[in-house]
Order: C-alpha cells, then structure tokens, then sequence
C-alpha cells in the first residue's frame, strides 16, 4: 500500500511520479491526508484520477467551525462512507475568507511520547 502524502511528498506531480511507480509494481494507493479541507479536496481527487486508488484518509470533525470556512464539492454517502467526486472545476471547494480570519493559525506544541523502554512513540 502506497500513502502518498501530497503536502509532504511536493505536490501534485511528485505525488502522480510516486503513483506510477507504485502503479508499476502493483502497489495499490491510498492517500496519507491528516490535514485540512483544501489537503482532503486534493488528495481526493489526485486519489480518483489514478488507476490504483482504493481510499483516502478523510478528517471530517476535526474543528466545530469546518464547514463555516469551506463548502466541500465532494458527496458522502452516509452507509459506508463512500467518497463521490465534486462536479465542480478544480478541487470543487470554495473557500469563505472571512470565516477563516475568525480561527488565525495556533501552533500545536508537538506531543512527546515515550515508552518504558525508552523508544520514541507517535503521537
């Protein structure tokens, strides 16, 4: 399994060089996305142009205030959590501005995690 990350890897074509590599060696591809709502919008549809795509990690409720800053264009179907693509031009998501101005940036203070035996965890 292929978790290309589109915000880590460079891109969209660094994301598509990884894909067709993974493609040639029968390596299905799901897209790593723990971000935000423009991050899902384009590992989503990256995720529907390729051959390989099986899922993408999706974050939905990640802040109350989610869908105040962005109308997806993208459905979900409820049973199953089946993912359509938008039926609007690029990544189908329109972005409210001003809505965004009311939640500035707060750095997250990186979370630190050890084990009893001294290895290093993910948080």
């Amino acid at each position: 399994m292929c978790q290309v990350d589109i915000t880590h890897c460079g891109g969209l074509s660094e994301a598509r060089r990884i894909a067709a590599l993974a493609e040639a060696h029968r390596v299905a591809l799901a897209p790593h996305n723990p971000q935000g709502p423009v991050s899902t919008a384009a590992s989503l549809e990256f995720g529907f142009s390729q051959p390989s795509y099986i899922i993408c990690e999706t974050v939905h409720a990640d802040v109350p205030w989610r869908a105040d800053v962005v109308q997806e264009g993208f459905t979900v179907e409820p049973k199953g959590r089946i993912v359509y693509p938008n039926t609007r031009p690029g990544l189908g998501i329109v972005i409210n501005e001003a809505e965004v101005k009311k939640h500035p940036f707060e750095q997250e203070l990186p979370q630190r995690v050890f084990y009893p035996d001294g290895s290093v965890g993910d948080w």
